[in-house]
């Protein structure tokens, strides 16, 4: 798959210490995965409670985006702490909803409409 500049995964943290927030924009794919994970990495060992991960503006998610995706779930789940993805767009037929939907992803996940 070749990705266009408008495709490419672009990656902001925002929110507070205590409620970060992770927005992706573009394609999560292989080849952007490490920028992804190297930010929920280092939010991630501040030990937050809680951590938030946009996804509404998110174009496409592969294998190994959703990887990271239900591997930082698992080990916050493990340690007493939540990763809550929001995907803002409501709408049932868009690539993510209905992705989340055919992986079952939206019955394991914490999934939100907005913070």
């Amino acid at each position: 798959m070749t990705t266009t500049l408008e495709e490419k995964l672009i990656v902001t943290v925002c929110g507070t210490d205590e409620t970060p927030i992770i927005e992706l924009a573009g394609q999560i794919i292989d080849s952007d995965v490490k920028k992804f994970q190297k930010h929920i990495d280092q939010i991630h060992k501040t030990k937050c409670s809680r951590i938030y991960l946009d996804v509404s503006k998110a174009t496409y998610i592969d294998s190994h985006g959703l990887g990271t995706i239900v591997y930082y779930h698992t080990l916050m789940q493990k340690e007493k702490r939540e990763l809550i993805i929001v995907n803002g767009n409501t709408d049932k037929s868009t690539y993510l909803s209905r992705m989340f939907d055919q992986t079952n992803l939206d019955k394991v996940l914490t999934i939100v409409n907005k913070i």
